[in-house]
């Protein structure tokens, strides 16, 4: 089994691509299935598989759901980049047998484009049921003629926890980031934003970039600090990022330094920022990792806003985030200077900025999986 560490008996196996991505759902999973084995022990277990052995993993799924097991699959698989086989994996493992359980986190559902969306119908179909980490996406497969409507009501929404949570930030490496990022002389910024996360159409790669030109129209000299990378199976887009940087002339004031696996560089290294800026095109919401992982500094954040009012609902700590002066929301369809203009109001209210505890929040993620699990177990047995 390639890429797997399983337990002699987990109950649940969390399916997932074991090539290395700069995709944040494989990382979601691992944080997962660590706090589900915290609370029940060996419970659950991660099996990772390499995108060019298909019909291993198949017969992997195959195999678990044969030995009566969970199969959790977290969809879009994006490991796989644009292979349609993640999309019927469920569905040809059912053929095999009935046995056993299948379950779908679907992290994108509003927001799938169209091909995607056709590739997975066939695991929607095979899967008993759902989760879903943000009300937004559940919203939406709620309209969906492909379930029928007792699976999708019983469909719970499980906020996620933060990918990111470093014990501790070492304060002296701070203030080398940030003496680093600022700069000195004719290249030192009057303003660093920050951004994190993967970089891809609906994160808005180019916006970032024109809301630094923007600025340094209007005499700010804008650092942008970008911590992520573009997705491994589209290179061009990488290209595309930085050909834009050198046409709008603020290459020199670009500090790209792609994906950092260490917690506690990477959460230094952010820290450096002034100004966090995270122009989702679909609203932020709770099943942004990148959003949850800079909430826990006290920095200022220029985002988009939420879809529905009650996205935060469930999430009190991120609630107090975005209910704080330091936040400001923009119109997902806002102009660059709209945004440049909320970067510097966000700014002025740098004494206002918090930082939230998310800690206790994938103990609560784990508990409400476990019960899940646990009904859904029960319900097929009576």
């Amino acid at each position: 089994m390639s890429g797997s560490r399983l337990s002699p008996t987990p109950s649940v196996i969390i399916f997932g691509s074991a090539r290395p991505v700069t995709c944040a759902v494989m990382d979601y999973a691992r944080r997962l299935a660590d706090a589900i084995n915290a609370q029940r022990p060996g419970f659950a277990a991660l099996h990772m598989v390499e995108p060019d052995q298909p019909i291993a993993f198949v017969r992997a799924i195959a195999g678990s759901l044969h030995e009566g097991r969970i199969a959790h699959f977290q969809l879009p698989v994006e490991g796989w980049g644009n292979a349609i086989l993640p999309g019927s994996a469920l569905m040809l493992a059912r053929l095999w047998t009935r046995k056993g359980y299948t379950v779908a986190t679907l992290h994108e559902w509003a927001s799938l484009n169209r091909l995607r969306y056709l590739s997975m119908i066939p695991d929607i179909l095979a899967t008993d049921g759902f989760i879903f980490v943000s009300q937004q996406q559940r919203e939406s497969f709620l309209k969906t003629p492909l379930v029928g409507p007792s699976r999708k009501l019983a469909a719970p929404v499980i906020p996620i926890g933060p990918n990111i949570m470093p014990a501790r930030i070492d304060p002296e490496r701070v203030f080398k980031e940030r003496a680093k990022t600022r700069g000195n002389a004719t290249t030192q910024a009057d303003i660093v934003i920050g951004y994190f996360g993967v970089l891809y159409a609906s994160k808005r790669p180019d916006m970032l970039l024109r809301v630094a030109k923007t600025l340094h129209d209007r005499g700010t000299r804008a650092r942008l600090l970008v911590c992520g990378d573009f997705l491994w199976d589209k290179p061009r887009d990488r290209e595309t990022f930085f050909a834009l940087a050198r046409e709008l002339g603020i290459i020199d004031w670009l500090d790209f330094r792609g994906r950092i696996d260490d917690e506690g560089e990477l959460m230094a290294t952010l820290s450096a920022a002034d100004v966090f800026l995270l122009p989702f095109t679909d609203g932020i919401s709770t099943r942004r990792g990148s959003f949850q992982a800079v909430s826990q500094l006290a920095i200022p954040l220029v985002s988009t806003e939420a879809e529905r009012r009650d996205e935060f609902d469930l999430s009190p700590s991120l609630k107090a985030k975005i209910d704080s002066p330091a936040t400001v929301l923009c119109p997902v369809d806002a102009a660059p200077e709209e945004f440049a203009d909320a970067v510097i109001t966000a700014h002025l209210h740098r004494a206002d900025a918090v930082g939230v505890d998310l800690s206790a929040a994938w103990d609560e993620a784990a508990r409400t999986h476990l019960a899940f699990y646990d009904q859904m177990i029960s319900d097929r047995r009576l």
